[in-house]
């Protein structure tokens, strides 16, 4: 059996936004979990679902560890 960890990464929009930000964020994250005994499963980008159109905000980036 597994467990599942969900980290949701906001995508930055506008000017401030650098080419590469996110990527780095989520290469960190990634890190971080794995020294914890997560693997990394999925990186998955959500439409919003507010403006009917296809709108990108954030990645969920998805974890598991097998429990027991």
């Amino acid at each position: 059996m597994f467990e599942y960890k969900f980290i949701e990464v906001p995508l930055k929009q506008g000017f401030k936004a650098k080419k590469g930000d996110h990527f780095e964020k989520c290469k960190n994250i990634i890190n971080e979990e794995a020294k914890n005994g997560w693997r990394l499963k999925q990186i998955v980008i959500p439409p919003a679902d507010s403006n009917g159109m296809y709108y990108p905000y954030c990645y969920q980036v998805v974890f598991e560890k097998e429990i027991g």
